[in-house]
């Protein structure tokens, strides 16, 4: 028998799903080979999955764009002038007094 057609020539005959023994456990794990599709069903998700998507994109989106300002922020505070810290005095005034 080859892929095409059976020995002697007419079409392969699949096994319909019926036709195919399943245990009670394998049909509860995997419903949707015994189930019709449901549109409103898939549509629902398609729609919350995108939904999903598109917050999570949001969300990542205004943390870059927070975590940009606050870089700027820094770098604009370390640009201003900060007073000497205490080993800055200490160096400085040893160097006045050697």
């Amino acid at each position: 028998m080859t892929a095409e057609g059976s020995s002697d020539g007419g079409p392969v005959r699949r096994a319909a799903k019926q036709d195919v023994p399943a245990t009670r456990l394998f049909k509860v794990l995997n419903p949707e080979l015994y189930m019709r599709p449901n549109r409103l069903i898939m549509y629902g998700g398609v729609a919350a999955m995108a939904g999903i998507a598109i917050w999570l994109g949001s969300a990542e989106l205004k943390h870059r764009k927070g975590k940009h300002a606050a870089d700027i922020m820094a770098d604009l505070h370390m640009s201003a002038q900060q007073p000497p810290t205490y080993q800055d005095r200490m160096a400085e005034l040893k160097r006045r007094s050697a």
